[in-house]
């Protein structure tokens, strides 16, 4: 069986109240949701947005209707909760739609190892919106549907941010490093 039915499987199971299948989404997902939050939200707080999403996921898993969904519908409900934290604080900005702008299929040299630390030091100095389509692209490797679906937009805008956001990563890599 492949990952994804594995998932699915364990979705399904989680529905019905398995509360070990539960545990076993916890395990495969907190370290990389809490990668995402902590990108969004730049804030101490994000722990404590970590046990709201999970206990929003315990709560409302039973109604997702499409177990092979769960990853869209995991990161929207911690999208959701950021932003309602940001606007808490009065720190939501609203994004106007970005113009559409063609994808570059060439090949941009990629970061060594030991680059890391100074690109996760960039990344964080990033606007949210930014930060949350790389995340999503590269480090989840979600399809440019599925980010559209999280963050609510068009798939047209989410490739036009993904431009900006590496543009605006080069740059402050440049600026860090040079």
């Amino acid at each position: 069986m492949n990952l994804n039915g594995q998932l699915e499987q364990i979705v399904f199971r989680c529905k019905g109240g398995d509360r070990s299948a539960f545990e076993e989404l916890f395990e495969l997902y907190q370290p990389r949701l809490k990668y995402y939050v902590r990108r969004l939200d730049g804030s101490a707080g994000a722990d404590d947005l970590l046990q709201d999403i999970w206990l929003t996921v315990f709560k409302k898993i039973g109604k997702l209707k499409e177990p092979k969904a769960f990853n869209v519908w995991l990161y929207r409900i911690a999208r959701n909760r950021v932003f309602t934290g940001f606007r808490r604080k009065e720190r939501f900005i609203s994004l106007p739609e970005e113009n559409e702008l063609p994808v570059s299929n060439s090949d941009e040299s990629a970061f060594s190892a030991d680059d890391a630390e100074r690109l996760h030091a960039a990344l964080g100095e990033l606007k949210t919106h930014h930060k949350e389509v790389l995340t999503l692209s590269f480090i989840e490797q979600m399809p440019h549907q599925s980010i559209a679906d999280v963050v609510g937009c068009k798939i047209g805008t989410v490739r036009s941010r993904i431009y900006y956001a590496k543009r605006s990563l080069r740059k402050e890599m440049e600026r860090n490093n040079g």
